[in-house]
């Protein structure tokens, strides 16, 4: 092995396979994209019926994600939530999912994008929060030494962590393709640091160990408001940049301040 850093890696990538798609594609700045499939995916919105039912349905998965936990904790003679806590919890989450059902239907219903992002969150959260891969994966980020010492496999579970992400990536990409119905040939510049933001906003430690799924979730929203807000404004690319980058910073200086305070108490 060679230990390159992650980063550098993923970065280098980025900007080879930038260029490589302008030496492909050569003077096209735009590929319309005429898969109906594909297409049809974004713009598509879901009977009512399934509208409620399945945001529902993972409602349901979500609470009962939080009483398995509780549950759990409890035998293991851990600190647990208190009743009320656990409720209010479940209820805040009910109230939101409703209130979001309720706003798209009054339009033209659930977008099949939506129930589609929500999912994947939904599956990905009960991955890191309710199974081995997701204890192993905070033991490495936490401490990689400490998890090899305790008999993870680091290795592998870096190589599934970055075959997760490129995944998740192309999918992303075929969503916002299908939303478009077009790409454009050059790769965005602030793709990277858009990516990059909305994981720190969200709470995910650079240094690793600490970060939640839903969390990431509020920090894309976060970063798109921005966008969207400065959009709105009439904002040059250069202004929406610099509020960005002061934006990471903030939430980077904070991360660093909160970890260096754990340090100092021990936790």
């Amino acid at each position: 092995m060679l230990r390159v850093p992650s980063f550098i890696v993923t970065l280098a990538g980025s900007i080879g396979y930038a260029g490589f798609l302008l030496l492909v594609l050569g003077d096209q700045s735009t590929l319309i994209v005429r898969d109906p499939v594909i297409r049809s995916i974004a713009p598509t919105y879901l009977h009512p019926a399934i509208g409620w039912g399945l945001p529902i349905a993972l409602l349901v998965l979500y609470g009962l994600g939080l009483l398995f936990e509780q549950r759990r904790r409890r035998q293991s003679g851990l600190k647990a939530r208190s009743t009320g806590q656990l409720a209010t919890q479940i209820g805040a989450a009910a109230a939101v999912v409703i209130v979001m059902i309720f706003l798209f239907q009054s339009y033209q219903g659930v977008p099949q994008a939506v129930m589609i992002a929500l999912g994947i969150v939904v599956v990905f959260w009960l991955i890191l929060k309710k199974t081995q891969f997701g204890r192993h994966l905070y033991a490495v980020g936490g401490n990689a030494e400490a998890a090899r010492r305790a008999g993870i496999n680091v290795v592998g579970m870096k190589l599934a962590v970055f075959t997760l992400a490129s995944t998740l990536a192309a999918f992303a990409g075929i969503m916002l393709t299908s939303r478009s119905t077009a790409v454009a040939t050059q790769v965005s510049s602030t793709l990277l640091l858009n990516a990059i933001a909305a994981a720190v906003i969200g709470g995910v430690s650079l240094f690793g160990g600490r970060g939640t799924v839903w969390a990431v979730v509020l920090g894309a929203l976060i970063i798109g408001s921005l966008d969207n807000g400065l959009d709105l404004m009439n904002q040059p690319q250069s202004v929406k940049s610099m509020v960005q980058g002061a934006v990471l910073l903030l939430a980077v200086t904070v991360d660093a301040v909160v970890r260096r305070s754990g340090l100092k108490t021990g936790r």
